[in-house]
């Protein structure tokens, strides 16, 4: 019962979230209890509905743990092993080229610490989401040094592509009967080329979910908002 005041006080706070408000209110769970059993029989201190109480009181009681990748060098990413790559691809996502990571990334690629379908979700977040003047010779090179991605790369670049054509063609189509078809068609290719990344966000999204990957993570690497993700989950 205890978490459950617990979960209704947080729901009434993401209300309040969702209304536009920026600092969270201070909701005060009441019980009223009328039972048989008097006095009220159960603690009511929400910590103690888990298995570890002493230590879920020092967990939630402070600051919570923050790794700041910005800070840490690539050197010591290399060393966490199982997280290396996604907190090296978190810090250098924004980078104006890929190129400048590509040494570590293919390190990272190649040691076996990730499963293939966590190196697949990283791969298909980078060619979305990363900047580089020359996305063709960014993955030839990658391959060219990981050659046991080139069937997962190529795969991810075609259905990228072909997504983003596909839709491109059906509506610069459609908007070409009224406009001009070539004009249109043209326009139609660029907003298809942009629903088909908007596609592979929410299959990343998706993907990091089904990983357990912390809401807040999966927002910051797609750039889709809270609500979205939520909707993802069911």
């Amino acid at each position: 019962m205890a978490w459950r005041l617990m979960y209704y006080a947080m729901l009434a706070m993401a209300a309040h979230l969702k209304k536009g408000h920026t600092e969270l209110p201070l909701v005060a769970p009441l019980l009223f209890y009328h039972g048989e059993v008097r006095p009220y029989p159960y603690s009511n201190r929400w910590l103690d509905c888990f298995t570890l109480p002493e230590q879920a009181a020092r967990l939630y009681h402070q600051a919570f743990p923050l790794v700041d990748v910005s800070v840490l060098s690539d050197e010591e990413i290399l060393t966490h092993k199982g997280v290396a790559l996604m907190e090296l691809v978190q810090k250098h996502i924004r980078c104006r080229d890929m190129q400048e990571w590509l040494l570590q990334l293919v390190e990272l690629l190649n040691a076996g610490y990730n499963t293939t379908e966590q190196r697949n979700v990283v791969l298909r977040y980078i060619l979305l989401n990363g900047h580089t003047p020359d996305l063709s010779q960014f993955v030839h090179q990658l391959i060219e040094q990981s050659p046991e991605h080139e069937t997962m790369l190529m795969t991810i670049a075609e259905q990228l592509e072909q997504k983003g054509l596909e839709r491109g063609i059906k509506q610069g189509i459609e908007l070409g009967r009224e406009e001009g078809r070539e004009e249109c068609l043209e326009e139609g290719r660029e907003e298809g080329i942009e629903l088909g990344r908007e596609k592979g966000k929410v299959e990343t999204a998706r993907a990091l979910l089904r990983h357990g990957v912390s809401l807040d993570i999966i927002v910051a690497s797609t750039g889709l908002s809270r609500d979205k993700i939520e909707m993802l989950k069911h």
